[in-house]
């Protein structure tokens, strides 16, 4: 079962969603400021959930949506800007 963490991108926060591939929200929408506890708080929720084959999608905004990749990226999840 595939599972996706959606992350909407704007100037200094995100929108967040998880779902698994049956359409069940693990995560419902909530909004993050981009700062490492934000970020900390979210990964220790996706841990807590342990989701099967994760992959964190989100939309490229220019230079916005860097951090959010880097983080994810350096934390060991599968990520796709597009």
């Amino acid at each position: 079962m595939k599972t996706v963490l959606s992350v909407d991108v704007a100037k200094n926060k995100s929108m967040i969603m998880l779902m698994n591939s049956d359409g069940e929200i693990l995560i419902d929408t909530k909004e993050i400021k981009h700062n490492l506890e934000e970020f900390e708080k979210v990964k220790e929720k996706i841990k807590e959930i342990n989701p099967q084959n994760l992959t964190v999608f989100m939309e490229s905004t220019g230079t916005y949506h860097l951090p959010v990749e880097r983080y994810f990226k350096e934390n060991g999840f599968n990520t796709l800007v597009i």
